[in-house]
């Protein structure tokens, strides 16, 4: 049977005493003994076993602060103040608020996280800042100056008077030089429109549709993959919550597109107000589809608003026209002796007589005139061809010997 000690006290007596018997060297004689008086001393000392390590009140669920806090996990600032308020040395199993032996030190160490392809490491090999105090003092500051953007890992080391400590880490990420910028090689475009006109012009009733895979991006971040997953502890002492698994640059890593980590999108219709900005859900999609009123004339502006994981931001717009109607075309007939709307005729020689129309669209303008000239008894096609309109205008079209001349202007047509 073994017993655990969770202290050992220990009291020690000690006693003083003696004679002194004394010669005379002169007659060879020896003095009577003369004793000392009597003295006891008496010293009382306690052992005490503490082998349960440093803990915050966090753990416990009695207070609301973290083991180690960074007033900002993501900051432009170099300077951070932390601090590692709330933490005490817990009574061993079965012992008594005497046994505890209380806390002794703190002391923070910061190392760079390098990234790699994949899950980034923690580099323990060399200490960026260092800095141990005594268990009075509960905050430190730290300047994080850097030419470009870097991520740290703070770890901080609690210990008590026995010699047993307690870890936990953040992770900070300091960042003043980048931005966003856009891709000229992606697309940023209306999906739901009609691809023969450049995605700008919408001609069904669906839902606006707009994409923009790839397009904006922060260049830092799409090289250097800072916001992956971070490598566990490789002692395996920090977990739960002494290690940073919610929040800011959790150790699983940050969701991103190429550093970009949320979009906002707002809308107006024919210049009238914009809409309230809503956060794009599903973000890594690049995508947003929103079902709105559609009507023939009308003009949708979109912006899309980029956040990066600083906090950088950028504006960029898109325009999408509507046009669900067909073209127009209209008073088809031909003409001979100057007489129009003649569909009836006595001639077979057609070199004499003309075939004329009216076409046009009120709202997308005509892009190309594809005519056929034939036989209906036979559906026989003796000839067809397309003309380009290049530019929008009010204009018709004449047949003649199989030939398309201008006729006349239209105030309707565009």
């Amino acid at each position: 049977m073994f017993t655990i000690f969770t202290r050992l006290c220990l009291e020690y007596e000690s006693k003083g005493g003696g004679y002194l018997i004394a010669e005379d060297r002169r007659t060879n004689t020896i003095l009577p003994a003369v004793p000392y008086t009597k003295t006891v001393s008496n010293r009382h000392v306690c052992y005490r076993f503490d082998d349960a390590p440093p803990e915050h009140c966090s753990v416990t669920g009695t207070c609301s602060s973290e083991p180690l806090h960074l007033d900002h996990r993501i900051s432009r600032d170099p300077i951070h103040a932390v601090r590692f308020t709330d933490w005490s040395d817990p009574v061993p199993t079965g012992g008594t608020s005497v046994t505890a032996s209380q806390i002794e030190s703190y002391e923070i160490r910061v190392n760079e996280v390098l990234p790699l392809n994949g899950i980034n490491k923690v580099d323990y090999t060399t200490n960026v800042l260092s800095m141990k105090v005594n268990h009075t003092i509960t905050e430190m500051t730290f300047n994080f100056t850097s030419d470009q953007p870097r991520l740290y890992c703070l770890t901080l080391e609690v210990k008590d008077v026995a010699d047993n400590v307690r870890q936990c880490r953040r992770f900070l990420l300091v960042d003043s030089t980048t931005f966003i910028e856009t891709n000229s090689d992606q697309t940023f475009q209306f999906t739901s429109a009609s691809p023969d006109t450049g995605f700008s012009w919408q001609t069904h009733d669906n839902s606006i549709c707009l994409s923009w895979k790839e397009y904006f991006f922060n260049k830092f971040y799409l090289n250097n993959q800072l916001l992956n997953g971070v490598e566990s502890d490789p002692h395996g002492l920090i977990t739960g919550t002494y290690e940073q698994i919610s929040g800011a640059l959790p150790v699983s890593g940050t969701k991103n597109v190429d550093g970009i980590v949320k979009y906002l999108i707002s809308w107006n219709l024919n210049d009238g107000p914009f809409s309230t900005e809503i956060e794009v859900p599903d973000f890594l999609n690049q995508t947003f589809c929103r079902l709105l009123p559609l009507n023939d004339g009308e003009t949708y502006n979109f912006i899309v608003r980029p956040f990066d994981i600083v906090g950088n931001t950028y504006n960029e717009s898109r325009t999408l026209f509507i046009d669900q109607s067909v073209p127009l075309i209209t008073q088809i007939w031909l003409e001979k002796d100057g007489y129009d709307q003649l569909f009836v005729h006595d001639s077979t020689d057609l070199s004499k007589m003309q075939m004329t129309f009216d076409a046009f669209d009120p709202h997308s303008g005509l892009l190309k005139i594809h005519w056929r000239f034939g036989i209906a008894d036979t559906s026989t096609e003796l000839i067809s061809e397309h003309f380009a309109v290049k530019k929008p205008q009010n204009v018709s079209y004449i047949c003649v010997e199989h030939t398309i001349i201008k006729k006349r202007e239209l105030n309707r047509l565009r």
